[in-house]
């Protein structure tokens, strides 16, 4: 029951207030009631000229109205401006044909400008990105950085066998700079479609908007990057770590994508993965790195070969289950059962993965085993063997390489530099050493570097205060003397800035590299490895003298794309780039195979001979060609298992191992 006092004072309010109060609520509610009122007006006023004219008409007739439709008609073309009266009527019919005109020609005119300006904003709101989209099964990106290139580029590459793929991106950017840095960067989309909306990655109505609740999978990038001080990191890792909740709240525990993420703190990864256990996967693209840079630099070429790992360009991995059962095959013989394809582990039913089993596991029917191919479709399990290796003898040929003393330089300081050295740390022999050299030596660069060298009293370790830029300070450095040195990304304010800091010191240290050489008349075979964050920059890396480099976006981008469409190939990432069990090495072919019989191998003696020394090999490595980028700098990757390899003495096996020996 409404308060007194307050219907007396609604009945104070006069009625023409009350009636512009509530046309003024009716037209705020936008387009649609704006048309209706002016349609509205638009009948009401042909309603009444209709009544003016009829009364004029039985007034003063025209010979020329024979019948009401006439006039009814006549009254309406005038209404819409289409015509006038005509020489033949009386002066009372054009006198109120003048006032249909003005009155049709105010109101026409306001309806046709009604429908261009909604559908100027139409056009507008287009161009802004708000509109919904109506796909399924589509691949989403939520947020927009350097990285979206790769991401999209190897999701082409995956979506070939599709007639009609989808990469949907929302972000805050606005639609037309998001359209136009793709247009000018991303090349051939072939069969795969790219929708861009504007809008909040943590907004539940702008997810529904780009069909969380139908897509295939969800990929949520960090805007923050290695180089952003933590302050920056841990705001960003927050705002992935809402966006993926909104993403839950949007479908459903039941119902969710595959949500991949990146996120530099451990302690965002662990809360992320734990908001819906297994359907959330995390990486951090200083943990990867890290470990990338320091197996890279211990083995020139395996920046490379784990180019063509990750991603769906070149290799990658599936899981493969022999449809009649893998009828008892070891694990030994069950690489000589493919045409195309090295398995490199298993996945047991339990989901669980071995990489790399005992020679002498049976696999379960119910296994499947982890196969690196070019292609699912070129995996073909045969019962029986269909190639044998041609055993001529190599098999008690087994030389071993001693453990060495190495030494290490880490030039520079970033979110990858704690790992680097302490992955150096753990993989080394006792008495090696691991340098690093900054600019500014912190009181937490140095706490860090300490804790770094406590943990491992073994290894030499020792940190030091240059200027990276003076080549007098790094010729003090001795960098002849080191095993290899490890080139830091700095910071900038976009990776062009940040790799024009990288090649020039790149260029300081091969100047320093050939005086030292004209000097002394003695060889340099120390190893320069680069941290490059513009994929582009790959032809100035190498010509600048670089024996390896690592490609920071295209790894982590790669790596997003490929898990968001296979979840479970993260699991082998994480196992090939620890430290602890196999990882990849480039070794000498003089492990395996005497000289005499270097040119008669096939790729299946590759494979016995590393099975020998409890490895699997997966390709080779052809020095001749070790910087040519077209013939992918030497690296031949699961060639066929009875393809003949012309190699020589200097060429390489690349194998999964336990160590370097």
């Amino acid at each position: 029951m409404k308060n007194n006092k307050t219907i007396s004072s609604q009945n104070q309010i006069p009625w023409k207030k009350r009636l512009q109060y509530n046309f003024d609520n009716f037209m705020s509610k936008g387009g649609m009631s704006v048309f209706l009122a002016l349609v509205s007006a638009f009948f009401t006023a042909f309603l009444l000229m209709t009544l003016l004219r009829t009364s004029f008409e039985k007034l003063f007739p025209n010979d020329y109205i024979n019948d009401s439709s006439e006039l009814l008609w006549e009254v309406f073309v005038e209404l819409i401006g289409l015509r006038d009266t005509g020489d033949e009527a009386n002066f009372a019919a054009k006198t109120a044909g003048i006032i249909t005109i003005f009155v049709g020609l105010v109101l026409f005119s306001s309806l046709v400008a009604f429908i261009t300006q909604e559908f100027e904003a139409k056009l507008l709101a287009l161009r802004k990105g708000k509109s919904p989209v109506v796909e399924a099964n589509h691949t989403l990106i939520l947020g927009f950085s350097d990285r979206i290139i790769d991401i999209i580029q190897e999701l082409v590459v995956a979506n070939e066998s599709e007639s009609d793929a989808v990469v949907v991106i929302l972000s805050q950017e606005s639609k037309e700079e998001m359209d136009d840095f793709l247009r000018n960067n991303l090349g051939e989309i072939k069969t795969t479609r790219v929708v861009t909306r504007n809008g909040s990655i943590t907004s539940l109505n702008d997810l529904k908007k780009v069909g969380v609740e139908v897509a295939k999978s969800a990929i949520v990038l960090n805007e923050a990057k290695g180089s952003d001080p933590e302050a920056v990191k841990t705001l960003a890792d927050a705002r992935v770590v809402k966006s993926i909740l909104a993403v839950v709240a949007a479908n459903g525990e039941e119902n969710l994508p595959q949500i991949v993420a990146e996120l530099h703190s451990q302690q965002y990864r662990r809360l992320a993965e734990n908001i819906v256990p297994g359907a959330v996967t995390t990486l951090n693209e200083a943990d990867i790195l890290g470990r990338i840079l320091v197996q890279t630099s211990r083995s020139a070429g395996l920046a490379t070969v784990y180019l063509n790992l990750v991603g769906f360009e070149g290799n990658e991995f599936y899981f493969y289950r022999a449809n009649s059962g893998w009828h008892s095959v070891t694990f030994r013989e069950l690489p000589f059962h493919f045409s195309n394809g090295i398995p490199l582990g298993v996945r047991h039913a339990d989901g669980t993965l071995t990489i790399k089993p005992s020679q002498d596991y049976k696999l379960a029917d119910d296994d499947e085993a982890i196969i690196l191919a070019e292609d699912d479709s070129t995996i073909d399990f045969n019962p029986n063997p269909v190639v044998e290796p041609q055993n001529i003898g190599y098999l008690d040929y087994g030389p071993t390489l001693e453990p060495k003393i190495e030494k290490y330089l880490v030039l520079g300081w970033n979110s990858k530099a704690r790992i680097a050295l302490r992955e150096y740390a753990a993989y080394l022999t006792k008495g090696s050493q691991v340098d690093l050299a900054v600019n500014e030596l912190s009181e937490e660069i140095q706490s860090e570097f300490d804790k770094i060298a406590k943990a491992y009293p073994d290894i030499k370790m020792e940190a030091k205060e240059i200027d990276v830029n003076s080549i007098k300070q790094l010729k003090s450095l001795n960098p002849h003397e080191y095993t290899s040195i490890s080139i830091l990304a700095s910071t900038g304010e976009n990776a062009e800035e940040i790799d024009a800091k990288t090649l020039t010191i790149l260029l300081e240290m091969r100047q320093i590299f050939r005086d030292y050489a004209a000097e002394t008349g003695k060889p340099v075979f120390t190893d320069l490895i680069a941290e490059i964050i513009d994929s582009q920059e790959t032809d100035l890396v190498i010509k600048a003298g670089v024996k390896d480099f690592v490609l920071t976006n295209q790894f982590v981008s790669k790596i997003l794309a490929q898990v968001s469409q296979e979840p479970d190939v993260m699991s082998i990432y994480r196992d090939l780039f620890s430290a602890d069990g196999s990882e990849l090495y480039i070794k000498p072919i003089s492990l395996y195979f005497p000289v005499e019989l270097i040119g008669k191998l096939t790729f299946a003696d590759c494979v016995l001979a590393a099975q020998h020394r409890n490895e699997v090999c997966l390709g080779v490595r052809i020095s001749a060609h070790a910087t040519d980028k077209d013939k992918n700098f030497g690296i031949d990757l699961v060639p066929r298992m009875n393809k003949r390899l012309n190699l020589t003495f200097s060429d390489a096996l690349i194998t999964l191992a336990d160590d370097q020996t």
